[in-house]
């Protein structure tokens, strides 16, 4: 990551940055001409063509035809080419991984579901490891980058932590592991914060800055996406709701954190586990217990980030939940002031997380150096 101040006087890095940035440009919106590409940049235009041709002379876009089709010189169009390399995505869900194959420009080629073996260490890492080898080897061209999303925080150093539906990989280097094996670019990160990404990018970016996705199912966590960006924190533990403590007082000397947290401990209550379902159906006392949960979860999102919105998705919220949806909107106008209120939006996608997972590996693949700024994307 660069700093804009380290920019000054450091010509080649202004280049890496204006050239990933057309690249961008190109992977979302192309096929795009260089005047069109010098227009929407604000870069000269004798900047932009000798960047393009860069690119050009790198393979990393093609050409794919002319402007238009009136009289007079036509500008050559560029576009990504997909045949360029492909994506090996991997994203967990009740006790399996969800798998997929896309090309460079997020397009899906193929989809499998493969188990994932939880006895100890080694079953899981060896499960893991033939599913990523069996979709290389479906893959129709160079696999450029392999992505996992996994129910844990994934720290700096790449040590997972907080995973008790993998509890074999508590502590392990999975990035480590796989930059180890694959000469290729790794992502691996939480599944929630996918499930953010995807979930923004696709539906909400124009419209607001701020958002936490919170999901309720197989665990419990969230994403928050502050200013446009991903929160990660510290640690990048940032948005770990099932280890939300109780505030109301109460003492206890339980290790909430071998079972994910407090929160999370509590949901299992609702949690069937091993038929790897919700409960759909409980008593009429514990459905408000849940309420107050979320609601309170909910509302204390709002009193510490202020969201524009705040996203419902996983198990809890499938099927007919609009009538606990309601209960929860109700439940958090008792904690939080009416100009404050967020918009409340259901997820109803089951593919919000791999989808995150898939952007995240192609906007990694694509931004060779990432420019932080004030309100930057």
């Amino acid at each position: 990551m660069i700093d804009i101040k380290e920019m000054v006087g450091k010509p080649q890095t202004i280049k890496e940055v204006n050239s990933a940035m057309l690249e961008r440009l190109i992977y979302e919106r192309g096929p795009l001409s260089k005047p069109q590409l010098a227009k929407l940049t604000g870069l000269s235009l004798p900047t932009v063509g000798k960047l393009v041709d860069d690119l050009y002379d790198q393979q990393c876009v093609c050409q794919v035809g002319l402007t238009g089709s009136h009289a007079g010189r036509k500008a050559k169009l560029y576009a990504i080419d997909r045949n360029k390399g492909c994506l090996v995505t991997l994203y967990y869900s009740w006790g399996k991984f969800i798998c997929r194959i896309a090309d460079i420009s997020g397009r899906i080629i193929a989809e499998s579901t493969y188990p994932l073996l939880t006895d100890d260490h080694d079953s899981a890492t060896a499960s893991t490891l033939s599913a990523i080898d069996d979709m290389i080897k479906k893959a129709p061209s160079q696999v450029k980058s392999i992505g996992i999303g996994v129910p844990g925080a994934v720290l700096p150093n790449g040590l997972i932590s907080g995973i008790p539906k993998i509890e074999a990989w508590e502590g392990f280097n999975l990035t480590e592991l796989l930059k180890s094996r694959y000469s290729v670019d790794i992502w691996v990160e939480n599944d929630v914060k996918l499930a953010a990404v995807g979930y923004y990018y696709a539906n909400l970016e124009k419209e607001y800055d701020h958002l936490v996705y919170i999901y309720v199912g197989n665990g419990m966590g969230s994403g928050i996406i502050i200013n446009k960006k991903l929160l990660r924190g510290a640690n990048n533990f940032a948005g770990e709701l099932g280890f939300m403590a109780p505030l109301d007082g109460r003492k206890s000397d339980k290790p909430y954190t071998a079972h994910g947290g407090y929160l999370e401990f509590q949901m299992r209550q609702f949690i069937n586990y091993e038929r790897e379902e919700f409960e759909s159906s409980i008593q009429p006392e514990q459905r408000q217990k849940l309420v107050n949960f979320l609601a309170s979860a909910a509302a204390n999102y709002v009193a510490v980030l202020n969201p524009n919105a705040i996203v419902l998705g996983g198990e809890a919220f499938g099927g007919d939940s609009s009538e606990l949806i309601e209960e929860i909107k109700h439940r958090m106008t008792l904690y939080t002031a009416a100009g404050s209120m967020p918009e409340i939006v259901r997820d109803e996608s089951p593919d919000t997380g791999i989808d995150g997972l898939v952007s995240t590996c192609r906007i990694g693949l694509n931004t060779r150096t990432q420019l932080v700024q004030e309100g930057g994307v």
